[in-house]
């Protein structure tokens, strides 16, 4: 029996190994893939707001996940956490155009936005000082 040629040896070689560099290229950059949202400092301002109460930093890291995402996706949630917390400082207006631009992002929210939006009116107008930013929230 006689050896096979280098030739061979190589060709074989090349059409077994091929395939295989081919696919882990594929798996590898599928695994790769950017995430779905740009979360920033979301989870930041959670833990400033919700664990230290430091309203300021919240506010902040809420401020920069919002500016940076702008052209790619928003997280869920963060425009309506971002809405709470203008409410909740007394700019009542502010807060009503994050509720309903959470709405449209993510149209299962709408319900619950379109809720706080009717709450936030029927205050506003029954309490105009607040309305300006001017009143203490209730």
């Amino acid at each position: 029996m006689r050896a096979p040629s280098s030739a061979n040896y190589s060709r074989v070689l090349l059409s077994a190994w091929l395939p295989m560099a081919v696919a882990c290229s594929v798996v590898a950059y599928g695994c790769a893939q950017a995430p779905l949202y740009d979360w920033g400092r979301y989870e930041d301002s959670l833990q400033a707001s919700y664990v230290t109460h430091d309203e300021a930093h919240a506010q902040s890291d809420l401020e920069t996940t919002i500016n940076v995402a702008k052209g790619r996706r928003i997280p869920p949630g963060v425009c309506a956490e971002y809405g709470f917390m203008l409410y909740k400082h007394g700019q009542r207006e502010r807060a009503i155009e994050y509720f309903e631009q959470e709405a449209q992002l993510f149209p299962e929210s709408k319900p619950l936005m379109d809720k706080l939006v009717a709450k936030v009116r029927a205050q506003t107008s029954s309490d105009p000082q607040a309305a300006a930013g001017g009143g203490a929230v209730r």
